[in-house]
């Protein structure tokens, strides 16, 4: 006869192990809007992925309302919340870190410094970095010491990033004019670290009227991909962290680079039609 166990003891606590995590999200939170977190996590959900959001600011709402409150998380909380997910052992079962927008710089040497014991212990963790710093519409909208922590602090221990045409001029000091010169500046980057570099936006002054383009450029290779540009209101963001969020969850998918590129180009496209069509002045991710 088999045996069966009996009922735990009523309270008596039963085994527990750390929840999935798929994705680890590091960027901006604001209460109102559809930026940083509030654009990425509806992504993962419909990809099926499971995602928690570390806030690097809390805002009312993005900067460009006449109106805003709150701030950057403070850097002791900051050290704390990296270090939570260490003692609650989800860097032991994440597949990926996506980080973006920073609230300072010195964000960025304790995120560094995480990132590096993170790959040291868990190299086959997925590193996915946007350099969230401006666009060629606002310019630089973040701290200036910012540019040189992306490029001294992080780009070494990303897998991949995903600058905009604006962002990978700041990084590497100098204006790109273009698709090759593109390509040779996120080989610049790629040297440092990462085994991919693909820029949204770019080359923009060279682009057929009424379209952008993606440069996904590795070590060996530049493929340009193309996709219509829909006009939308100044104050719609968060298109970049809606195509980095895509593209982490198609290359999790196991997709190709070139393949999960073309399909983050498509749900950003998709979402600005979305915006468009509801005449909202925030992004609408969800359908």
């Amino acid at each position: 006869m088999t045996a069966i166990s009996a009922a735990p003891t009523p309270g008596a606590a039963l085994p527990a192990v750390t929840a999935r995590v798929d994705v680890i999200s590091i960027q901006s939170q604001v209460v109102y809007g559809c930026v940083g977190n509030n654009a990425a996590m509806p992504v993962f959900r419909q990809a099926g992925l499971r995602a928690i959001a570390l806030p690097t600011v809390l805002l009312s709402n993005t900067p460009h309302y006449p109106t805003l409150h709150g701030g950057a998380v403070p850097l002791d909380w900051f050290e704390g919340l990296l270090r939570g997910l260490d003692e609650r052992g989800v860097t032991a079962v994440a597949r990926a870190v996506v980080c973006g927008y920073l609230g300072q710089p010195g964000q960025a040497d304790l995120l560094a410094d995480w990132l590096r014991g993170l790959r040291a212990a868990r190299p086959e963790v997925r590193v996915h970095i946007d350099p969230v710093m401006g666009d060629r519409n606002d310019g630089l909208y973040v701290d200036a010491g910012l540019v040189a922590q992306y490029r001294r602090r992080l780009v070494p221990h990303a897998h991949g990033m995903t600058p905009n045409h604006f962002e990978l001029e700041q990084m590497v000091g100098r204006p790109l004019a273009s698709i090759d010169e593109v390509a040779a500046a996120a080989r610049e980057l790629i040297a440092e670290g990462p085994e991919w570099i693909v820029v949204t936006s770019a080359a923009p002054q060279t682009a057929a009227p009424g379209t952008l383009r993606l440069a996904v450029v590795t070590a060996a290779d530049c493929v340009v991909l193309g996709h219509p540009e829909i006009a939308i209101p100044p104050s719609v963001h968060g298109t970049g962290d809606v195509f980095m969020a895509a593209i982490t969850a198609r290359l999790l998918a196991g997709d190709s680079l070139e393949n999960a590129a073309r399909d983050a180009a498509a749900a950003v496209t998709g979402a600005l039609a979305r915006t468009r069509d509801l005449g909202w002045e925030e992004l609408a991710v969800e359908g």
